[in-house]
């Protein structure tokens, strides 16, 4: 199965995504795609699935080839449930049982099955899609920034599934580590190029490198190729002969040739003032419809630079909404001091108005910003943080997402805080603004508080942990993912269960496997007894005793196929604490 662009260009309005693009992806390819956002990631994948047509070239795939593709912005049926959802996709061939749809479901967090989609939430229903996605039978699966709204336990579930899948992949994604450990290739979009490596991300990396290096040799020989042959024309040399006409022609031609580079990213923050105490909580306690967290002391100081984790809901957003005085504690003492000056990037991409340019919004902000080596503009500011001077002079409507994104994080950056204070900065941006933002924190004057999923981002920048555990928050100097294979981030009465098993064994016990094979073979079976009851009972209008009879029995079936349910699901749960 085989999917290939051949010579495929694409713009948008006037914004050129794709030229001429080439390349082939098999279904035996995992393949990362990065670029800058806004480059065309998602523009790919909609020209895949037929959403976007090309203006130029051709997309060819293999016949029959199916195709499931996860979407940022995933949507559903209104009025159904979830479970019906999932089951919507069975079909003779590719047949899903109810309880494979029940233990994807409830892996992803979901143990109503029953819930309806109108009900969900924004996260809830990515979760749900990508559930979808990944039981839905698919010879090439698509997935667009699959970790976003995940937490660091779903995220390493699915970059395990994600290693052990069989058929084709294309994903688009910010998490390196995933790139790293699942991709066996990387395709590069870059000022509308297309690159195809045979690597994954880290192998990416060097072969990126030795391209540019060949690019900026064959730059250099452009330019003094140039060089000399303006020298030759500015002699004033008669243009009368065939071999002088053809020479002039061949510097135009060669003065047409363009290079792109990416300048360096020089900007740091000023070291404004900080006063002897910033921030200090004794025995902070909070509760928001259940406790939080109890007997938190904490001290901030001056070079920390603190990553914050946790299970979704424990408290992460609420303990940033105390520090910034939004929210009280329920009961301790904080103290703030009196120089702080918080730079904080929430969680949700703010509203901007989308009538304006993008300078023109940033300029509202400050039309100079203060640096450790003197002023720079505005526009030049953007043009650290990659927005170059067209479209800096783009409407902020023609931004994609993860553009918008990263315009939110430049208007805190460049009002100078002190403090910085980011929830879950790395939704929707890319890498290299990602790498932008780590050389900047590394850099900063001031503590910074972050909260994000992306184990490679807190690993490179963190000195300290703050961990949400049990209703407390724990310090600890390990790196972040180091942490999460040591303890994970799940409650100790979810791993109850695990723990009666020694988990240092490498091989999972014959009785466990034993028993998973037979709840297999069981399940499908309790599933078409129940069935089949279901269809007497639609027949019988008349025999109550039969009806009776008939709906004890499918009460018991039920119960039992709900029993064996459960029961599976635990023991995937130990299998998957198995190497």
């Amino acid at each position: 199965m085989v999917i290939t662009f051949d010579n495929v260009s694409f713009k948008y309005i006037e914004k050129k995504i794709l030229d001429r693009a080439s390349f082939s992806i098999t279904d035996n390819d995992k393949v990362g795609i990065v670029g800058l956002n806004g480059t065309g990631k998602t523009t790919i994948l909609k020209l895949i699935m037929e959403i976007e047509k090309p203006n130029e070239g051709s997309i060819i795939k293999s016949g029959g080839m199916i195709i499931n593709y996860l979407s940022q912005e995933p949507s559903f049926k209104k009025d159904i449930s979830i479970l019906d959802i999932i089951m919507s996709n069975s079909s003779e061939e590719h047949k899903i049982e109810e309880y494979e749809a029940k233990s994807i479901l409830n892996r992803f967090g979901f143990s109503d099955y029953t819930i309806s989609s109108n009900n969900l939430s924004g996260g809830e229903k990515k979760r749900l899609a990508i559930a979808e996605a990944l039981i839905t039978y698919s010879d090439i699966l698509i997935l667009d920034e699959p970790t976003n709204h995940l937490d660091s336990t779903l995220i390493m579930w699915l970059e395990k599934y994600l290693i052990k899948w069989k058929r084709g992949l294309i994903i688009v994604t910010h998490d390196r580590y995933f790139l790293q450990r699942v991709c066996n290739k990387i395709l590069e979009l870059d000022f509308g190029k297309t690159y195809l490596y045979d690597a994954n991300y880290e192998k990416f990396l060097e072969l990126k490198e030795e391209r540019l290096k060949l690019e900026e040799a064959s730059k250099r020989k452009l330019e003094n190729i140039l060089r000399r042959e303006k020298e030759w024309i500015s002699r004033g040399a008669e243009a009368r002969s065939t071999k002088q006409k053809g020479r002039i022609k061949r510097y135009e031609e060669l003065s047409k040739i363009e290079f792109n580079k990416r300048e360096e990213f020089e900007f740091s923050s000023i070291d404004t003032r900080l006063g002897k105490k910033l921030i200090e909580i004794k025995n902070g306690s909070k509760s928001f419809n259940k406790l939080l967290f109890k007997d938190f002391n904490f001290i901030l100081n001056r070079h920390d630079i603190i990553g914050i984790g946790g299970k979704n809901g424990s408290g992460k957003s609420t303990l940033f909404k105390i520090l910034m005085s939004e929210e009280e504690l329920d009961s301790g003492e904080i103290v703030r001091g009196t120089t702080l000056k918080i730079g904080y990037l929430p969680q949700e991409l703010s509203v901007m108005p989308g009538n304006i340019r993008v300078i023109d919004y940033i300029e509202e902000i400050g039309k100079e910003i203060k640096t450790v080596d003197g002023y720079i503009s505005a526009s030049a500011f953007l043009e650290n943080f990659l927005f170059d001077k067209d479209e800096q002079y783009s409407k902020i409507e023609m931004l994609s997402g993860g553009e918008k994104r990263r315009l939110q994080l430049i208007s805190v950056l460049i009002e100078n805080p002190n403090l910085l204070i980011l929830d879950e900065p790395t939704n929707d941006l890319d890498i290299y603004t990602l790498e932008l933002l780590e050389e900047y924190i590394l850099n900063f004057k001031g503590p910074v508080l972050v909260v994000s999923h992306d184990r490679y981002f807190l690993d490179k920048i963190c000195n300290k942990l703050l961990m949400f555990k049990n209703n407390r928050i724990i310090e600890s100097n390990m790196m972040y993912s180091e942490y999460l294979n040591e303890f994970g981030i799940e409650d100790d009465s979810e791993t109850k269960l695990i723990n009666k098993y020694d988990r240092k064994k490498d091989k999972l016990p014959t009785s466990i496997r034993n028993e998973i094979k037979r709840l297999e073979e069981e399940m499908p079976n309790l599933e078409n007894d129940i069935k089949d009851i279901k269809e007497k009972l639609s027949y019988e209008t008349v025999d109550y005793e039969k009806i009776m009879t008939y709906t004890e029995e499918l009460n018991n079936l039920e119960k039992l196929l709900d029993d064996k349910t459960t029961r599976y699901l635990e023991l995937l749960e130990i299998r998957d604490e198995y190497k």
